[in-house]
């Protein structure tokens, strides 16, 4: 029997670090001051890659990571679609792990709102992830929240506005 990490402790697969550097070519445009990130292991490789890539500074802000997946397992695509469906509709309801898609959201509002109170002036990408970025920046039906979750590759990113959070312009996925 192979016991697989939880998704927190994943790290990035060869073809994640390939995928880093066309982000990178994707973000230069933004002419970003520095590069933020949640501190799983994934999000953490990722900004050091592109932060390297566009010679910018890396740091890990707490409360930006992805909400707690345990008791999930490993399932089919299937089952594990269904069950971030109801995570979006039912947001004051535990799905899995520890916390509602409403507190998630809560936590994760705080966490990026302080980051853009600590650097007010900077442009920022904040390296993050699909769930978290969902319940943000998404419309508040859990409809549109589950869409956008599907929508986003790895890597994606979503451009937003100051300081209404408001998306200006997405990217599903970097090949």
């Amino acid at each position: 029997m192979q016991i697989q990490a939880e998704s927190r402790f994943w790290k990035l697969s060869e073809e994640g670090r390939k995928r880093c550097a066309s982000l990178a070519d994707k973000l230069r445009r933004f002419d970003l001051a520095r590069i933020v990130s949640s501190n799983e292991p994934k999000a953490v490789e990722t900004a050091e890659l592109v932060a390297s890539q566009l010679t910018r500074t890396h740091i890990v802000r707490p409360d930006l990571q992805e909400i707690d997946r345990t008791g999930l397992g490993f399932v089919g695509l299937e089952a594990y679609q269904e069950t971030f469906r109801r995570f979006f509709a039912e947001p004051d309801r535990v799905v899995m792990g520890s916390e509602t898609a409403e507190e998630a959201r809560a936590r994760f509002t705080a966490a990026v709102e302080g980051v853009l109170e600590e650097f007010p002036d900077e442009t920022l990408a904040i390296v993050t992830h699909g769930t978290v970025i969902s319940l943000l920046v998404s419309e508040p039906t859990p409809e549109d929240r589950f869409r956008l979750w599907r929508r986003l590759g790895m890597p994606s990113y979503v451009v937003v506005s100051r300081p209404t959070l408001e998306i200006v312009e997405e990217f599903y996925g970097v090949d």
